[in-house]
């Protein structure tokens, strides 16, 4: 178990890693439609702009990543959203507002 000290570092990383607004579209859509690909073709970012991105989210363990063949399949990480249930349930609540 986490100290608190560890606990709010984790969170801050976090909340750093969702400060931008492409990186935080990508979660909420990997929250609400699950396993999927993501390529800058969506966001009309170039390719390393999204590499970048993908870092970000991954090393503050926010999404999984898999390989199919050349193809990274993401996914929301599930042992955060485990740890943190009350932080996933922002994401829950505004996706219900935006419907």
């Amino acid at each position: 178990m986490k100290n608190n000290k560890q606990d709010s570092e984790q969170l801050l990383l976090l909340f750093q890693a969702l400060s931008d607004p492409i990186r935080l579209d990508i979660f909420r859509c990997l929250l609400q439609k699950g396993e999927q690909r993501v390529t800058s073709h969506t966001y009309a970012v170039s390719k390393s702009t999204m590499s970048h991105h993908i870092k970000i989210l991954k090393e503050a363990g926010l999404v999984d990543v898999r390989k199919e063949g050349t193809t990274h399949i993401y996914s929301p990480n599930q042992q955060c959203l485990d740890e943190y249930p009350a932080f996933l349930s922002i994401f829950q609540k505004s996706s219900r507002r935006s419907r």
